[in-house]
């Protein structure tokens, strides 16, 4: 009975600081086969995160949730909520992409508009943890993937 109590303790999760490079309100990062996500570890942060990743099967811990997914993943972590990486070396992903952003990244009153009601009530939930399925997860994946190109473009552009 012992052990069995051992295993039911869930370590407390750490903080992760998140700053975005200069000149950006979010941050972008892409993982694949070259540039593996090492960060397994229980952590948290203020930043809204949105993952996505593109094929593969793994586990998702997010608060006190654990599940699996198949066909890849597409998940919107709201701040402070506890959670692990999503990927590793038998994941078998093509990429990750992870873009984590403050609550006010838009400013302070942009969710006070009445046409942003429903995103505000989305970020609400996502503070449980929300995980996106089918022709979302797809479609929403292959926008978060054309921000890498974009990103590199303004890089080009600060120049």
């Amino acid at each position: 009975m012992r052990e069995l109590k051992k295993d039911l303790m869930q370590p407390k999760p750490t903080f992760e600081a998140i700053a975005p490079d200069f000149g950006h309100s979010f941050t972008y990062l892409k993982f694949d086969n070259t540039n593996i996500n090492k960060n397994d570890a229980w952590h948290y942060h203020p930043e809204i995160e949105l993952v996505y990743v593109n094929g593969g099967t793994g586990k998702r811990r997010i608060g006190s949730h654990v599940s699996s997914y198949t066909e890849g993943d597409l998940i919107l972590i709201g701040s402070n909520l506890p959670h692990c990486g999503f990927t590793d070396a038998l994941t078998g992903n093509e990429n990750e992409i992870v873009v984590q952003m403050k609550g006010d990244f838009l400013g302070d009153t942009f969710f006070t508009l009445p046409e942003m009601k429903k995103i505000h009530q989305l970020f609400e939930v996502a503070k449980a943890g929300i995980a996106f399925f089918g022709t979302t997860k797809k479609r929403i994946g292959r926008y978060m993937e054309g921000l890498e190109s974009k990103r590199i473009l303004n890089v080009y552009l600060q120049f």
